[in-house]
């Protein structure tokens, strides 16, 4: 019970012995089991429209990506506005840190959040003056002299197929 609990094996508890490859495999079991939620849904119609915004939270949790933090949220990919980039289906994991857009942002596809609470993923690039910013959709027009409260870096994307394998429900 004592090793279960703590995420170790049963013969570490008892002797403090194992192999390099079983320290490894439980480190590893241990990450896979830390789950992030699932905050909304990110999509667009072909022309662009934004169909989902902020607050739908809907309950579902999938694991923690590599290299992510107690700070990762996801997205889940609705419509096929970002088709070959993150389809249908598919996850986009983000760190929650809600900070101005940076300047190592620029030209790389992000998820922001605009001064009208839609949250959407857009390349970010520099808009006509200081504090807008232009976002570049993957498909559809581009948005000028966006005023944005946040922008994050995209850490994760993952398939639809295997989105489907990962997305624990929780019935809300």
């Amino acid at each position: 019970m004592y090793a279960e609990a703590f995420g170790v094996r049963p013969d570490w508890l008892y002797s403090g012995a194992t192999s390099d490859m079983d320290m490894a495999m439980d480190a590893a079991k241990r990450v896979t089991e830390i789950l992030v939620p699932i905050i909304g849904r990110v999509g667009a119609d072909p022309e662009g429209t934004v169909l989902f915004a902020t607050g739908q939270d809907i309950g579902d949790l999938a694991p923690l990506p590599p290299g992510g933090t107690r700070k990762a949220i996801a997205l889940r990919v609705v419509g096929h506005s970002m088709s070959g980039f993150a389809d249908e289906g598919g996850l986009i994991y983000f760190e929650d840190q809600r900070t101005p857009p940076a300047e190592d942002m620029l030209g790389h596809v992000v998820v922001v959040e605009t001064d009208a609470e839609e949250v959407l993923v857009k390349r970010l690039l520099r808009g006509s003056q200081a504090g807008v910013y232009d976002l570049e959709s993957i498909i559809g027009p581009t948005r000028r002299d966006c005023k944005l409260r946040w922008a994050a870096h995209i850490t994760a994307i993952v398939p639809p197929y295997q989105a489907r394998k990962i997305i624990r429900s929780t019935g809300v």
